[in-house]
């Protein structure tokens, strides 16, 4: 029965005293401690602590305090008291938590394997579409075989994607070599820019909530993940300002 005393919130000592206090029917520190088998100083502390939480309860009989135990049903009571105090902390808590919600999160990442993992949470994204400013030949230095494997699982999930991104000297060759051979052209939108005045050296992808950095150097391969639903909100609203922007500056 140790264990399962343990389990409903006694510790060894305490749950080894209460039994003595059971099997004795009542009795004094002495005789309580040799038979819990425990030390007779830190009987006393336990036994108080027993009394605190209502498990027993202590009369003089002449000069000599005894203890004896309450109705083992004592404890449906206090788990029960302690059900009831957890129902009425629940609001409080989810109060606590609805105002954190409000708080953006940031994460940090390091190493290839870091850029990747962000990567990896793009692919999360359930609705709308992922917008993002890049680099493609700095992706492609860093993880050719990621980038394709990349790509072929947005495009499995129907993933829209509009990018930025400096021109290449492949140019739109570079999309047939990483992405699928057959998919549906409305996924994937790219507008290159000068690479003379628009040199991306990171990518900002803008998806759901969240707004991503990543370096795309291979000497500073660091990445942030921030979660905020009003960053993300701007930062869309950036990114349509700078595509009207680009689409013109294509235009003519």
């Amino acid at each position: 029965m140790l264990k399962e005393l343990n389990e409903l919130g006694l510790t060894a000592e305490e749950a080894k005293v209460y039994l003595a206090i059971l099997e004795l029917g009542g009795s004094f520190v002495s005789a309580i401690a040799r038979r819990a088998k425990v030390n007779r100083s830190s009987c006393y502390h336990t036994l108080d602590n027993l009394v605190k939480k209502g498990l027993i309860s202590s009369y003089q009989r002449g000069k000599v305090k005894h203890y004896v135990a309450e109705d083992p049903k004592v404890f449906i009571r206090i788990a029960e008291e302690r059900t009831q105090r957890t129902k009425d902390l629940i609001p409080q808590l989810l109060s606590v938590t609805n105002i954190l919600a409000f708080k953006p999160k940031i994460r940090f990442f390091e190493g290839i394997e870091g850029i990747k993992a962000i990567y990896e949470d793009v692919l999360t994204t359930e609705e709308g579409e992922v917008l993002g400013y890049t680099n493609l030949e700095g992706i492609i230095e860093l993880f050719p075989d990621y980038f394709k494997q990349f790509n072929k699982k947005k495009i499995e999930k129907g993933v829209r994607t509009r990018y930025i991104a400096p021109a290449t000297e492949e140019g739109v060759d570079i999309v047939d070599k990483y992405f699928p051979k057959k998919y549906d052209k409305n996924l994937l939108e790219i507008l290159m820019v000068n690479p003379k005045e628009f040199n991306f050296q990171n990518e900002i992808a803008i998806y759901g909530n969240k707004v991503a950095v990543m370096s795309l150097n291979k000497d500073e391969l660091i990445g942030l993940l921030v979660e905020s639903t009003t960053f993300a909100q701007s930062m869309k609203s950036v990114f349509d300002l700078a595509w009207l922007g680009a689409t013109a500056f294509v235009a003519q």
